[in-house]
């Protein structure tokens, strides 16, 4: 049985989610030792998502760590953060659309495919992947594959980057003849820069820790890298400025602004980082425009609108594949119960078949057939007669009708 919490962009807010995730991370280690230690469990941690998913035989003590883990160290409900907890085919429907891109904050957007698979193999290689883990993993990972293959859910450009850049579009009026700044080398950092090519905008890359990267990406778009003793200068130049960096901290206040000079047009900022880069009080400073990962909410609707066919092919896909994994589960099930009669068939068998031989040398063969038939028969079915009996004692009806079916007997 699958059992996962979760907390998302959706619940927490786009800029409040790095918080929560932090906090969720340094505290969850102590849970999973009291809820995994025969368990197996990945954890998906992402900009707009954190979230574990645990394999268990019994999943109540897992539910309870959970709801424990919940009230003593997630943010509450008041502070517009509502953890969830599913199992069973909830945990597993969540999954699914997760992989195909129907939980994203971009829908369709396909990094968060990789991300799944990326946990995957981290908690494969750490030991924590067992046989239900695996399953519902793979099949996640197939299921977001199909629904990119036979929908149009991911056409166009689908992400983050794609929608910062879009955005930077609606606001300005468009890009062509604009200097562009991207703050950032990595892998946000390219999304937007690719996005950018063909746009008809001058492309600055400026890097903090990894020169080398910035050149590399200023390369692959046609744009200039410059390190970050060059910010100010390269802000003093811009029209636009995208913030893309891993650094956990404010790095662009209102001072950084102010020491680039009086500007002769306007600046628009858009910090897509995680946690933000941008103090939102550089949003005041005069002829600066910011926008946060909550300003791609009206982009995110937009893609939403263009995508209605698309999604709604991919909801079904998602229905079919959940309602497939039932009815695999429910197969499993009858699979095992079918196994263990006919272990204990074979072992009733084997007892009887090896008394009749002893008698067979003495006594009469047609007795002793007829007493192993009828000792197989007898023990086979002496529990089944118990039940029944008991059940209609009970007034267990359903049980009684069961039997009829499982014996091909016509109701009288």
């Amino acid at each position: 049985m699958i059992i996962s919490l979760h907390v998302t962009h959706s619940e927490a807010g786009v800029e409040a989610m790095s918080e929560v995730a932090q906090t969720m991370e340094s505290n969850i280690a102590k849970y999973l030792q009291n809820t995994t230690s025969r368990n197996e469990y990945v954890i998906l941690k992402t900009c707009n998502r954190f979230e574990i998913y645990v394999g268990a035989d019994d999943i109540e003590p897992v539910k309870k760590e959970f709801e424990s883990f919940i009230e003593n160290t997630v943010p509450h409900p008041k502070e517009q953060c509502t953890p969830f907890i599913r199992q069973g085919q909830g945990a597993v429907r969540h999954l699914f659309r997760v992989s195909c891109g129907l939980d994203s904050l971009i829908v369709g957007e396909d990094h968060i495919q990789g991300q799944i698979r990326d946990a995957y193999m981290l908690a494969k290689e750490e030991g924590h992947v067992s046989k239900h883990i695996s399953k519902l993993f793979d099949r996640a990972l197939s299921v977001g594959k199909r629904v990119r293959t036979e929908t149009k859910i991911s056409s166009g450009s689908v992400s983050v980057g794609s929608a910062a850049v879009e955005l930077a579009e609606n606001m300005t009026g468009g890009l062509e003849g604009k200097t562009v700044t991207i703050f950032g080398s990595g892998n946000m950092a390219a999304a937007i820069g690719k996005n950018l090519v063909n746009k008809g905008t001058q492309i600055v890359i400026v890097s903090g820790r990894t020169y080398n990267r910035a050149v590399d990406l200023a390369h692959m778009i046609g744009g200039t890298a410059q390190s970050f003793e060059c910010l100010a200068s390269a802000i003093s130049k811009s029209d636009v400025l995208f913030v893309a960096t891993s650094a956990p901290h404010i790095i662009i206040t209102p001072e950084t602004i102010r020491s680039t000079g009086e500007r002769d047009r306007p600046l628009l900022i858009v910090d897509v980082s995680v946690p933000k880069n941008v103090d939102d009080a550089v949003g005041d400073v005069c002829g600066v425009s910011l926008k946060g990962m909550d300003g791609l909410q009206g982009v995110a609707a937009e893609n939403i609108r263009r995508r209605r066919e698309g999604i709604s092919e991919a909801e079904c896909i998602v229905d079919e594949e959940v309602a497939r994994v039932d009815s695999e589960h429910l197969e499993e099930k009858a699979d095992f119960v079918i196994g263990e009669i006919s272990r204990k068939a074979a072992i009733i068998r084997e007892e009887e078949v090896s008394k009749a031989r002893c008698r067979a040398a003495s006594a009469d063969i047609n007795e002793v057939f007829d007493d192993l038939s009828r000792a197989i028969v007898s023990k086979m079915l002496a529990d089944t007669y118990k039940k029944l009996r008991s059940s209609s004692v009970n007034g267990e009806s359903d049980i009684i009708d069961a039997a009829k079916g499982l014996f091909g007997l016509e109701a009288k």
